[in-house]
């Protein structure tokens, strides 16, 4: 282990020190120190926050998309692990699985584009039908204002992911084994997975649904194909300030960058107490 720890240092600047640096300049760019308008240290930027709402309306958005896509991602794997136990067990159901996680999240994002826009294959295949009067009468699936293509595309890359923790903590718990005993002891098999499964698959694999939740947070890919300009997630809000020609975005982009990275680090916080205090029970 030796001949590792020269590389301790260049690590903690890598994952530690160059993101600590990046938020100090995104705080330092919003009170008018750093950056190409700087005239000195003012809080006018903070003071106009309260009036901007896009940031608020982005954050709203972005927490509705992360709350559904891993809402509907925990429900439907849970829902498989419980109840399709056989299925699970036997191919191909396994190695298709691991079919999505291989994709890349704009490419997943661009065959689901390919897929239900007006101008794309379910549409065409359903005016060809007759199921729809015209293209255009195809119902809005993308860069749609509920934001149901983006949705989509988080459901169908996180929905395999837990699906196979979810398996694994069930192995590994050898629940089937306790389903037998719960049976035995008058137990019914709802029974057995609405209060003793399911919680135990919830709690184990808590610290990997909130990061899968803080991913989604801060996605930029997908939203940026599958949404539209309004409203935006977090990360497309603010890439967007940033790449404006006119310079007096910049410190409101630096503050937006500063709180939404300030709040996915306190969600990280939060992550690593919840891995900390699995391990004290575990222990």
């Amino acid at each position: 282990m030796k001949p590792l720890k020269p590389l301790l240092p260049l690590y903690a600047l890598l994952v530690i020190g160059l993101p600590l640096a990046g938020l100090g300049y995104a705080l330092l760019g919003s009170v008018g120190v750093v950056g190409p308008l700087a005239e000195g240290f003012t809080g006018r930027y903070w003071q106009a926050l309260a009036h901007d709402t896009g940031l608020l309306y982005a954050a709203a958005f972005s927490l509705w998309i992360a709350v559904a896509s891993v809402g509907i991602s925990v429900v439907l794997a849970l829902a498989l692990v419980l109840r399709a136990q056989p299925s699970l067990r036997r191919t191909p159901l396994p190695g298709l699985l691991y079919v999505p996680l291989v994709m890349p999240a704009l490419v997943m994002a661009f065959y689901l584009f390919q897929l239900l826009s007006r101008a794309g294959w379910l549409s065409r295949i359903s005016f060809q039908l007759g199921l729809t009067g015209s293209i255009e009468a195809f119902p809005e699936l993308v860069q749609d204002a509920a934001g149901v293509g983006i949705i989509l595309a988080h459901v169908l890359l996180t929905f395999p992911f837990l699906t196979l923790l979810f398996q694994a903590i069930y192995q590994e718990s050898r629940l089937a084994e306790l389903s037998q005993l719960t049976s035995t002891l008058g137990a019914s098999a709802g029974q057995f997975r609405r209060r003793i499964a399911a919680p135990l698959l919830l709690r184990r694999a808590a610290p990997t649904v909130l990061l899968s939740f803080i991913a989604t947070l801060g996605a930029y890919d997908i939203p940026l194909l599958l949404g539209r300009p309004y409203p935006q997630m977090l990360s497309v809000f603010i890439a967007t300030k940033l790449q404006r020609f006119d310079l007096r975005e910049l410190p409101a982009a630096y503050l937006a960058g500063f709180l939404v990275a300030a709040g996915l680090l306190g969600l990280i916080l939060v992550l690593l107490r919840l891995v900390n205090r699995g391990k004290v029970e575990a222990g």
